[in-house]
């Protein structure tokens, strides 16, 4: 595993502290380049998100991750923050049009109780298990990028304009979580973890599974650093995982 080391064009995530920190306070990122997907382990790659949301995420009551293709998204600043229900808005994943926080919770709820009607279950299934994360909450937690669209919106959705495919080459990660940094670091790593193993950064002639992940700052509204990951102290494997920490530029 490759880490290159944050240089001064590279993007960073603004905090709006003041908004987030009842909601959601923490977050991390990274970008991961040179992505080499197939069709069938672009498929493993989702199955392999939707495994650690339900273990070490602990079905996202402990954190949620989020990937984007890095070159959907226009240059500049990532801002987390938090907006009313009614003024946060997005395309979700895999749905046609633009919907607020407020109309997607209320349509994912309607969705959620047909559902359970309709297997006479008491169970939720996919997305609509996370909708009580949300109850009651004043303002929604979401993730803009430099042109003010939101792009994430944990722990529900993220974006259908920065979806992933089997074509993406870079990828923004993004792991948040209302608990603690240390959950954020865990499940990065666990990630980072996996995504070498499953070889989706291998090159045609590549003797070892590889892995080039980015460095990204999160700094407040003033600029001051926050946190930076993948740190020195972060991606720590087994003896059988070599990663190598290149120096600035």
């Amino acid at each position: 595993m490759k880490i290159l080391h944050v240089e001064d064009d590279t993007i960073r995530v603004k905090l709006v502290e003041s908004e987030v920190s009842n909601i959601r306070p923490f977050i991390l990122c990274c970008v991961i380049n040179e992505l080499n997907f197939s069709d069938a382990l672009f498929k493993k790659f989702i199955q392999m998100q939707t495994k650690l949301h339900d273990t070490v995420c602990d079905k996202r009551n402990v954190a949620t991750i989020a990937t984007h293709d890095f070159a959907k998204l226009p240059p500049g600043d990532l801002i987390y923050t938090a907006k009313s229900p009614s003024k946060l808005k997005l395309i979700p994943l895999s749905r046609a049009k633009p919907y607020t926080g407020e109309q997607l919770f209320q349509q994912l709820t309607a969705e959620a109780d047909a559902l359970r009607k309709e297997k006479k279950r008491n169970v939720y299934s996919g997305i609509h298990k996370y909708l009580y994360l949300l109850e009651g909450k004043p303002k929604y937690p979401c993730l803009e990028d430099a042109s003010g669209r939101v792009i994430s919106f944990p722990p529900i959705t993220n974006s259908e304009n920065t979806k992933m495919s089997v074509d993406s080459k870079s990828m923004l990660v993004e792991v948040t979580s209302h608990s603690s940094q240390g959950a954020c670091k865990t499940v990065m790593d666990k990630l980072l973890q996996e995504c070498l193993l499953l070889g989706i950064g291998d090159g045609d002639d590549n003797e070892y599974h590889t892995l080039t992940v980015q460095q990204v700052k999160v700094v407040d509204t003033e600029g001051n650093l926050k946190s930076v990951y993948p740190s020195r102290t972060d991606c720590v494997f087994d003896s059988n995982i070599k990663v190598f920490r290149l120096p600035k530029k």
